[in-house]
């Protein structure tokens, strides 16, 4: 009775239910259609999975309207208890729905408890192999990650090996390449799969669970995917606290201390309406640095507040509202540079050079104002969208400057711009061109960047006329573009290329006559352009790491050029066009006339080499006295720089953002021949000259923006400075393959030299190898007070490094290297000590030391502690050192080393270790 009785109940509330069942389904439906327009990545497989089972429940339903006529169908069915288990999956799918949002990933910082990888690694057991970090709600833990964490489970500290992510598009050969690094491991690590939204074939990500040693953990927004995966453990993660969400909100704005009462209060206030959600506290806290004025807080509370009225109480809907109001508050031309990190794949790294390049482009900087301030505003307005935070800052060792885009925020940013700008695959997603449909007549900018479309096919022509901007970059083996592609395209001003396998440009892209920036670099394959004359407005042609065969025809008629690359067309172009004024970046292999440089008035930039040190020295003075100062990377000499060597200098080149100069088998015999080196160069490499100084500094005056010196393969020099007190800024010093180089210093003794500042007192590295005339470094260690690095190879007299005086009466001084981080030497056949005093190395990190047999002394100075036993002092090792790598085969030396005390060296014999030199020296 009493079921029959809930009857009606229970089929209103089904019914209530599946209309909000049926309306969300509606909505994904329609967001699934709109990420196909915009690139954002979905989880296909579960959305498709989550569809399927809605429209099940529709049609179960529906039958069940019809069998509800039966009296005796309606007893089986409350009895049976088919009712409550119906309305159980409504409100499961209901839930799960929840979790979709925008289909996009969430990842927040961590705060309240530290959470301990030790501690889980040390939980499971094999009976767990599969544990999951899952937050129920719908937080994760960090950054998409492909590392896999090494974790010695009796210390805290974790080694991180990056095993991706790889650029290979072939899943089967990603997955070879992944599981061939986890096998190389050969130790006990825990692989994190990060932000997981569906079931994910192990297979594909190098098959971890068969790898002896792997534990497992994901992060995932959705319990489906744990059940799916067949999870054991389950950690969720909370939201943050009152406390907490106030804690961060003014660790962002940061003056939350000395804002005034009120305007606290309404701070305390916007900080709740985050729920307690990180990315919203950070966004909007970042957003509100710098407001001062208490009616200008309350305008924004009250905003915010309309904001975030309304709508579901899905977390990610609340996110994404506060981002919006975040974004709102930009001033309109930060909003437009912001907008335009978006047009990049999900979680992709964006050089600085080239999002501000992008800037200059869109004439979001005033271009009346210099190169350089044009790139000095860019990097302020990319601070600005750092510190707000809208972009996150991912520079990492060995890479130059660049910035990312949170998910979400970039969700934003898609939604923002929806209908006129669509972005689509990104990652080797994308395997053909998009259907023509997709190509909407409003549309003004497409991003199908780093995608692995091979081909656009014969035909295809979309009707965009107000198509804008075609990003096709990095889509490796798309080589072929049919000539009637751009025919309906006559809007465009930018066509990036860069890095495809194209062969032959359309002879339709001359008729795109609005053009301004046409990119082909590292289009390895190119060989023909067609002709540029129509196009008027074009500023921007690159040119660079192609294969024409020769200069595309009508270039001369490109007025408003102001930046044209063609270094390193593969095809040693051997003829240039007269009558350009932009900013040169030319093939090496073409030298132009040294008048045509010097009439360039308006020159800002300029790569490319002169013949000799006359030319050289004509272009410096040439920039005297010019309103533009003149940024550069010049070869001098009659040959280009080999590939390697030049591969080498650009790499140090681009990433200092030094104006540089390189000068290759040039003759300085001309003992009136002075070097012209003016202020502003930062980068100076010899290599193979000849007639050099003997001491090196007089043939010209060091410069103090002068920081990296190299110096290969030059004969007749002996050292780098006389014997006086002129100091130098350099900071890297690099110096091989000299063969009458007897020391940095000219000087007779020591101490001549202890008297004034310290002359290198910049210097971080110094690299020394092959110059065999070398008895002693010719350097006190007070001369490079701040040295980081050094490094002596393969000089075969050298007897001793670091030079300093005995104290009166035989004491042994203490000399300090405060910063030294590395020490190599390495096949020294005739060091005999490193130094004669004991040597402080409060930042040591690594000495690597190998054929070295006559070293007697490692003179490292080892710290005391107070407690003394029957022995004496009880000594300790240098807290910062790492490890000691000496040559194979190399125990027998190592064993016969002095030491100061017998405990010296067991304290350090822990970090020994013997490897071959291919694999300690490089």
């Amino acid at each position: 009775m009493h079921n029959t009785l809930s009857l009606p109940y229970i089929l209103d509330s089904l019914q209530r239910n599946l209309d909000s069942l049926i309306a969300k389904e509606s909505d994904v439906k329609e967001k699934i259609k709109l990420a196909d327009q915009s690139g954002k990545r979905k989880r296909k497989r579960e959305v498709e999975n989550w569809l399927t089972e809605v429209q099940n429940i529709e049609t179960k339903l529906l039958t069940l309207e019809n069998e509800l006529q039966s009296q005796g169908f309606i007893s089986r069915f409350l009895i049976g208890g088919e009712a409550e288990k119906l309305k159980e999956r409504v409100d499961e799918l209901v839930d799960q729905s929840q979790h979709f949002g925008e289909l996009v990933l969430d990842v927040y910082e961590i705060r309240g408890e530290a959470f301990s990888i030790t501690k889980m690694v040390d939980d499971f057991d094999e009976t767990h192999p599969l544990p999951t970090h899952r937050n129920s709600r719908k937080r994760v833990l960090g950054n998409n990650i492909s590392r896999v964490y090494h974790n010695d489970v009796t210390r805290q500290n974790c080694t991180c090996y990056k095993v991706g992510p790889s650029d290979e598009c072939n899943e089967d050969k990603r997955a070879a390449r992944l599981h061939e690094a986890l096998m190389s491991l050969n130790e006990k690590f825990v692989l994190i799969l990060d932000d997981l939204w569906e079931d994910v074939s192990l297979e594909k990500v190098g098959d971890p669970l068969r790898v002896d040693g792997c534990q497992l953990i994901i992060t995932t927004r959705s319990l489906n995917v744990c059940r799916q995966m067949n999870c054991q453990e389950i950690i969720e993660v909370e939201t943050l606290d009152a406390d907490e969400a106030w804690e961060l909100f003014g660790e962002i704005h940061g003056r939350q201390t000395t804002l005034n009462p009120q305007v606290r209060e309404i701070a305390k206030s916007m900080a709740e309406m985050c729920d307690g959600l990180p990315l919203s506290i950070i966004t909007l806290a970042g957003s509100m640095r710098g407001e001062t004025v208490i009616q200008a807080w309350g305008d924004a509370m009250e905003e915010l507040r309309k904001s975030v009225m309304g709508g579901n109480d899905d977390m990610d809907d609340k996110v994404l509202k506060i981002i919006k109001f975040s974004i709102d508050r930009l001033d309109p031309i930060l909003s437009l540079c912001f907008l335009c990190c978006s047009l990049y794949p999900q979680d992709h790294k964006i050089p600085r050079s080239e999002l501000i390049k992008n800037f200059i482009l869109e004439e979001f900087v005033d271009e009346k104002t210099s190169m350089k301030s044009q790139f000095e505003k860019g990097h302020s307005i990319l601070d600005k969208l750092v510190s707000l935070p809208l972009l996150e800052s991912t520079r990492v060792v060995d890479e130059c400057d660049s910035v990312k885009m949170h998910d979400l925020v970039r969700t934003v940013a898609l939604e923002i711009t929806e209908g006129k700008t669509k972005v689509i695959g990104g990652h080797c997603v994308l395997k053909r061109i998009p259907n023509e449909e997709l190509w909407s007549k409003d549309l003004e900018t497409i991003s199908l960047m780093h995608n692995d479309i091979n081909e656009i096919p014969i035909g295809v022509s979309p009707n965009c006329p107000n198509l804008s901007t075609l990003l096709l970059q990095r889509n490796l083996h798309l080589r072929f573009i049919p000539d009637l592609f751009f025919s309906l395209m006559r809007s465009l001003r930018t066509i990036n290329l860069s890095e495809t396998d194209i062969e032959v440009l359309p002879n339709s892209l001359s008729n795109l006559e609005r053009l301004k920036a046409l990119i082909l670099e590292n289009c390895a394959s190119l060989v023909y352009v067609p002709y540029l004359g129509k196009k008027k407005e074009l500023t921007q042609l690159d040119l660079s790491h192609t294969s024409i065969k020769e200069v595309p025809r009508g270039m001369e008629k490109l007025v408003n050029l102001k930046f044209l690359s063609m270094k390193n067309a593969y095809n040693k172009l051997e003829i240039f066009p007269t009558g350009l004024l932009p900013n040169l970046d030319i093939p090496y292999e073409v030298v132009p006339p040294i008048e045509d440089i010097e009439c360039l008035q308006q020159l800002e930039e300029f790569e490319g080499r002169v013949r000799n040190v006359r030319d050289f020295n004509r272009f410096v003075k040439s920039r005297e006295n010019r309103v533009h100062s003149v940024s550069y990377c010049i070869e001098v000499g009659n040959e280009h720089l080999g590939d390697e060597e030049e591969d080498d200098y650009a790499d140090s080149v681009e990433c200092m953002g030094y104006t540089s100069v390189v000068f290759f088998k040039t003759d300085f015999s001309d003992e009136e021949m002075i070097i012209i080196l003016p202020n502003e160069i930062g980068f100076v490499k010899f290599y193979e000259c000849e007639g050099l100084s003997n001491r090196f500094s007089d043939g010209f005056e060091i410069p103090s923006s002068l920081y990296t010196l190299e110096i290969k393969k030059c004969g007749k020099i002996e050292c780098i400075l006389k014997n006086d007190r002129h100091s130098v800024a350099l900071e890297h010093v690099t110096l091989a393959d000299l063969p009458d180089f007897t020391g940095v210093i000219h000087k007779q003794n020591v101490e001549a030299s202890l008297v004034g500042p310290p002359r290198f007192s910049s210097l971080k590295s110094l690299w020394i190898s092959d110059c065999n005339k070398m008895k002693k470094l010719g350097l006190p260690a007070s001369e490079f007070p701040n040295l980081e690095t050094l490094s002596i190879k393969k000089c075969s007299d050298i007897e001793e490094i670091i030079e300093d005086a005995e104290e009166e009466g035989g004491n042994i001084l203490t000399i300090s290297l405060p910063k030294l981080k590395w020490l190599e030497l390495y096949k020294l056949p005739r060091l005999r000590s490193i130094c004669n005093a004991k040597v402080v190395c409060d930042s040591i990190h690594m000495i690597s030391l190998s054929s070295c047999l006559l070293l007697k002394k490692v003179p490292l100075y080892f710290p005391r502690d107070d407690d003394v036993t029957n022995d004496g002092l009880i000594y300790s090792a240098p807290t910062t050192l790492k490890g000691i790598e000496l040559g194979e085969d190399e125990e027998e030396w190592w064993e016969s080393l002095e030491w100061d005390h017998p405990s010296h060296k067991n304290l350090v014999q822990p970090l020994v270790t013997f490897e071959s030199s291919s694999e300690v020296f490089y």
